[in-house]
């Protein structure tokens, strides 16, 4: 039996997992990983975390395989996006992971707001702390030395494509996170390097998302035990291939992913481009087909620190199931209390890299279930502002395919399908990314013959669960939302607010 190897990067774990040709999740080994929050916005990883945990998670699958009678085809890679890593030319880190949550390069995206245009027609993508490019320009005037040394900048997947492979390579869906990228061309684009002041020999080779980077090398293959040569296929991004594992082909169709950040997905065959710089836009892991996504920095990483936080201490009574039956208590609408879930920042649609989070109208009777689930009320709303966003560019969402570790909560569901007010599907296993990286692997060693194909292998085992919206919580969450929104402008930077239509 054949089978694919996905390694799945995310924010606080790394993973890979052994599919068979069929799509069956055979195996799964996965590390935890979280960065290291520091003070003035920064965040941080050790490079050599990832490098150490892939190893071990490989070589976990190969054990796998070989008891299971599955033959890998190959490796699919997918990772988290817009992080930098400054390696020398023997691919050496020479700093921390500046993480895509780190906002250290605000200054530099203020200093260069008068070109947020000029970009975003490029790009697709406003010049943000966020994206790659404000991060490289940091690093180059605040660690000249690390600068000097440094023979590429790399992002984790990136990095993990050059530990299997020994290239330096990205794909086309991963470059278009940069701020660098020319959405058009597909190319990095001469006048984004010299406004970033990034010289082209310092980024990766460019292929196509789907595409055959390389073959593992033989110290990584002595590591693991896999074999030497297997092909290493580049996947696309984390939330291009959460896209293309939750059946993103045409219109018609949002995804929600929602993990420790969340994003709402909508699908255009062109680039899309908002006068507002509301959305942005990138390239999608399908061949040819472009992505329109709003994103929140904060989602699940809001429910995990409640939890280590206030819930503390309480034991078997702050286990999440336990904590959603306490959420469920509370009404639609929290009674009025609200949570506005920008805790580092707020992204698209109403960028604001300096909103912080906020709970408002918490009187003395507020109980722990009441703020719990505001919180998972204020990540839905926020996801419906982003969709009501997307849907100008990619049309009307006649349902949502939902996935992410969030979605493991029937509450959390149960909220998002009625302040979305579309049905919501929730499709088994909730491992969309990894299912992406599978499907590309699939297609590009001839396991499968389309995408299409691939991805109804994968519905025909393990059908969605369909969640329909409840009109009565819909009409409680519309006015829920009229306040959250009054409460978020008013806390808002003035040039960030809009009237609420």
């Amino acid at each position: 039996m054949k089978g694919v190897v996905c390694v799945d990067i995310g924010t606080t774990s790394l993973r890979a997992i052994l599919y068979a040709e069929d799509g069956c999740a055979m195996h799964v080994a996965q590390r935890q990983n979280a960065p290291s929050y520091l003070e003035s916005g920064r965040v941080e990883q050790d490079a050599g975390s990832w490098q150490k945990h892939l190893a071990s998670v490989l070589a976990s699958c190969r054990q796998a395989a070989a008891g299971l009678g599955v033959e890998p085809v190959c490796i699919a890679v997918t990772a988290q996006r817009s992080s930098v890593i400054p390696v020398d030319a023997d691919g050496v880190p020479l700093h921390p992971a500046i993480m895509w949550q780190d906002t250290r390069s605000a200054g530099v995206a203020n200093e260069l707001r008068d070109s947020q245009t000029m970009v975003y027609r490029k790009t697709g993508m406003r010049i943000s702390p966020v994206f790659s490019a404000a991060k490289m320009t940091w690093l180059r005037r605040h660690r000249p030395d690390v600068w000097s040394a440094t023979h590429k900048l790399l992002g984790v997947h990136d990095w993990a494509l050059f530990l299997l492979t020994g290239r330096f390579v990205t794909d086309h869906s991963l470059a278009s996170r940069t701020n660098l990228l020319n959405l058009q061309s597909r190319h990095w684009d001469q006048a984004l390097l010299e406004l970033f002041g990034v010289p082209e020999r310092m980024l990766c080779d460019l292929v196509t998302p789907g595409a055959i980077v390389g073959g593992l090398t033989p110290e990584m293959a002595s590591e693991t035990g896999l074999a030497s040569g297997l092909p290493v296929v580049s996947a696309g991004g984390d939330q291009q291939c959460a896209a293309l594992g939750l059946g993103l082909f045409a219109r018609g169709t949002a995804v929600s992913n929602t993990g420790t950040g969340a994003y709402i997905i909508g699908h255009a065959d062109a680039p899309a481009l908002d006068e507002q710089m509301r959305v942005s836009c990138n390239v999608s892991a399908v061949p040819g087909a472009y992505l329109v996504e709003a994103a929140m920095l904060t989602s699940g990483a809001v429910h995990q620190w409640f939890r280590q936080i206030v819930a503390s201490g309480a034991g078997e009574a702050a286990t999440p199931d336990a904590l959603d039956l306490e959420a469920a208590q509370a009404p639609a609408g929290c009674n009025g209390l609200l949570l506005l879930p920008h805790f580092n920042g707020r992204a698209s649609p109403h960028w604001d890299p300096a909103a912080r989070g906020a709970f408002c109208n918490l009187t003395l009777a507020t109980t722990r279930g009441e703020m719990l689930r505001s919180i998972l009320e204020g990540i839905a709303i926020e996801l419906k502002e982003g969709l009501d966003a997307v849907e100008q560019y990619c049309g009307f969402a006649a349902t949502v395919h939902a996935a992410g570790g969030m979605t493991r909560s029937a509450l959390f569901n149960r909220i998002q399908c009625d302040v979305l007010e579309r049905p919501l599907l929730r499709f088994g296993g909730n491992e969309a990314t990894a299912q992406g990286a599978w499907i590309a692997g699939a297609v590009a060693t001839g396991l499968a013959a389309s995408h299409g194909e691939a991805f109804e292998r994968l519905s025909a085992r393990e059908p969605p669960r369909r969640c329909e919206p409840d009109p009565a919580a819909g009409e409680v969450y519309r006015r829920q939302r009229l306040r959250w929104r009054a409460v978020g402008d008013a806390l808002a930077a003035p040039e960030v607010r809009q009237p609420f239509q």
